[in-house]
């Protein structure tokens, strides 16, 4: 197992989103994770980090799916890079 805690300072453009408005991308981001072949673990707010919200993922696999997730994920090379996130920092737990 492989385990991915990340870390994302969200933009502001989301941060201004309604509460509920903000927590309805969660399963849309748990299915894309899913279709890499990666699980949310857990997320939420962070603590002591000045990021805004933590997730967790886990793969069964050490791959690179993880980071195609993650150009996905922030739509790297795509006109919604930097939409919602303006940035993540990944620990990688083996």
């Amino acid at each position: 197992m492989v385990k991915y805690i990340c870390f994302c300072q969200m933009t502001t453009e989301f941060l201004k989103l309604p509460l509920e408005e903000r927590k309805s991308w969660v399963p849309r981001w748990t299915d894309l994770a899913k279709k890499h072949g990666l699980n949310l673990l857990f997320w939420g707010t962070t603590i002591g980090t000045r990021e805004h919200v933590v997730f967790v993922f886990e793969s069964n696999e050490k791959s690179d799916n993880y980071l195609k997730f993650q150009r996905e994920w922030q739509g790297l090379g795509t006109p919604e890079a930097g939409r919602h996130i303006e940035y993540a920092r990944s620990i990688t737990v083996l």
